[in-house]
């Protein structure tokens, strides 16, 4: 069995807004009988670091001084040192990233986008149909475990995931191998939500201020084509026909 972490990066906006093009979901896919030797592995980074807390993609922007921060203290210079340096233990690890890079200002033009929690919706459809057919590439069944995020967003979730399980389609998808309902946890106690927050904030930087560094260092474990080819496979651009790349920002 195959579980899916996911996490968005950031809080999505509850309008188009010309400063914040991208809306990001990001997941890590983890074999369970892999989660423990990923788990030891990141655990040993925090231990080796002395990082006490959550490590959440904010957390390592320099300018980022919340109080639960592990990395209070730490110079820009050792935050970026951090970074490369998890984003190197994601790269060599046994797991697989897949993502929905969501263009904002066109989805808001959807009459079923108005508000953030539907923009989150959105983004989610393109996301869990590629874990599908991860899914199906590998002959195996799938649990997806997403961020609580507050009482009204995790039920409205939770019956937006039971539609799209439920509801017959002539998608290719179909959603066949995906087990039980929705799986929500506190991200601070999950290491998979940790990582797909990690390589939701990496892939969002891309698309967002076009600095790759650490995408492309993951890029490694992206779900690609024979070919290589990541996006349309590993990375979907949602909505795919009015998907702006390279937006001006201003």
């Amino acid at each position: 069995m195959y579980l899916c972490f996911i996490d968005e990066s950031g809080t999505p906006p509850s309008k188009p807004n010309a400063n914040q093009p991208y809306f990001t979901l990001g997941a890590v896919i983890i074999r369970d009988e892999d989660w423990h030797d990923v788990a030891k592995i990141i655990r040993g980074f925090s231990t080796r670091h002395r990082l006490k807390g959550e490590l959440k993609w904010r957390y390592f922007s320099p300018h980022n001084s919340s109080a639960d921060n592990p990395m209070l203290g730490r110079s820009a210079e050792e935050r970026k040192a951090l970074s490369v340096e998890l984003a190197e233990i994601i790269a060599k690890s046994p797991l697989t990233v897949i993502a929905c890079v969501t263009d904002i200002g066109a989805a808001f033009e959807y009459a079923s986008v108005t508000n953030q929690r539907e923009l989150y919706h959105f983004a989610y459809k393109p996301l869990t149909e590629r874990f599908q057919y991860f899914l199906q590439d590998n002959k195996g069944l799938g649990i997806i475990i997403a961020d609580h995020r507050g009482r009204d967003d995790d039920r409205l979730f939770r019956a937006h995931h039971d539609t799209l399980i439920g509801k017959p389609g002539n998608t290719v998808s179909g959603y066949n191998r995906l087990i039980e309902g929705l799986l929500l946890q506190d991200s601070c106690h999950s290491i998979g939500i940790q990582l797909a927050d990690f390589v939701a904030g990496a892939i969002h930087r891309a698309y967002s201020t076009k600095d790759a560094d650490l995408a492309t260092i993951i890029k490694a474990r992206i779900r690609a084509k024979q070919n290589g080819t990541v996006t349309g496979h590993g990375i979907v651009h949602h909505p795919r026909d009015r998907f702006r790349p390279g937006l001006e920002r201003k």
